[in-house]
């Protein structure tokens, strides 16, 4: 495995997966060469402003520019038309004009003497130039080289599947089956921790606060998913360490969402939506051109927030009406606990 511990590969505009880090395959064979540039950090666009009459000056803002990648290749084979067949599939998969392609990497660990691989990060490229090239034959290989040329529209590497929050809380309440005491646990959660047996847990709970942890390094747009039962008007706010709220999703509107609805209000910047569907599993995909709009219920000076690295204080804040008797407000309480899923993008600087 070359670049050993991490692993680079290409999923074409036509899906097909490239791996470019592994040279124990046999046959023809795409290989990363030392000098691939932009994996790390992207670049950053500045504007900063110089003060007229003091020393120094101060930062109106910045951003993360294209990231441009450049990652050395060669393409091998015992004989050139196994060599060549792999360089026209791979330019096949690279067409710009059939869509994007996707850099992913990962990184391994070792633990105990084994690789351990951590959580691909990966970000959205189209092809630029490289693959012109020339050919060569070395001892009986015959080879074609290049310098890839990728730019990404995206700067930043992102896990490949959502992370999720919900404002639920599970109990585990007793064990329900325990390996003999000495014995090796046999349940495992992801293959590699010993498991803990089986447990009997309560039904869900539901809750107004979430503390959400974000393992990335820079800010992500969330999506919240909505499902019923609320009918009422709702703010979702993120607070500080001292519990000052100093963002707030709100709207200005009491809505009603059934408990067979999904409101889904996507924040990614250039995809933005806000619309109720008929609810589908969590963390499904929704049309954003399907469903009603919502965008009449949400406050317009509102701010479609991002989840910051590190931990995230979420709460819900739904409007009580006062003075109710005890059974009115049990009639409300039932019928305004919905459950609120946050899922985002983990992303990264680099690699």
């Amino acid at each position: 495995m070359l670049f050993k511990p991490t692993v680079v590969q290409v999923r074409g505009v036509n899906g097909e997966l490239f791996t470019l880090t592994d040279e124990s395959i046999s046959g023809a064979a795409i290989l990363l060469r030392p000098g691939a540039k932009g994996l790390d950090a992207p670049s950053f666009n500045v504007l900063a402003d110089e003060y007229p009459a003091i020393d120094g000056g101060f930062v109106r803002f910045s951003r993360a520019t294209i990231r441009e990648i450049f990652l050395p290749l060669t393409i091998t084979g015992s004989t050139r038309p196994e060599m060549m067949a792999l360089k026209r599939r791979f330019i096949a998969a690279l067409n710009p004009k059939k869509g994007l392609v996707s850099l992913q990497t990962t990184e391994y660990a070792e633990v105990g003497g084994l690789l351990v691989a951590e959580t691909p990060r990966a970000l959205t490229c189209f092809y630029v130039s490289g693959m012109e090239g020339g050919e060569g034959t070395d001892d009986g290989i015959h080879w074609a080289k290049y310098g890839l040329v990728l730019r990404a529209p995206n700067p930043y590497f992102q896990h490949p599947n959502r992370a999720q929050g919900r404002f639920q809380i599970i109990d585990v309440l007793r064990p329900f089956l325990d390996p003999p005491s000495g014995a090796t646990p046999f349940l495992s959660i992801d293959g590699v921790t010993p498991g803990k047996g089986l447990g009997l847990s309560s039904d869900p709970l539901w809750v107004d606060t979430l503390d959400l942890e974000n393992p990335g390094d820079a800010e992500c747009q969330p999506r919240w998913e909505i499902r019923g039962p609320l009918s009422s008007r709702m703010s979702i706010v993120l607070k500080d360490d001292e519990g000052n709220v100093v963002n707030e999703l709100r709207f200005t509107e009491s809505i009603t969402i059934a408990p067979n609805q999904a409101l889904v209000i996507e924040t990614t910047k250039g995809s933005q939506f806000a619309r109720l569907y008929p609810a589908g599993e969590t963390g499904d995909e929704y049309d954003p051109t399907q469903g009603d709009s919502m965008w009449w219920a949400l406050d317009v000076t509102s701010d479609l927030w991002p989840i910051q690295p590190g931990l995230n204080h979420l709460a819900l804040q739904i409007d009580k009406p006062e003075d109710m008797t005890p059974e009115q407000e049990a009639t409300w309480t039932a019928a305004n606990q919905p459950l609120v899923t946050v899922s985002y993008f983990p992303t990264f600087l680099g690699i």
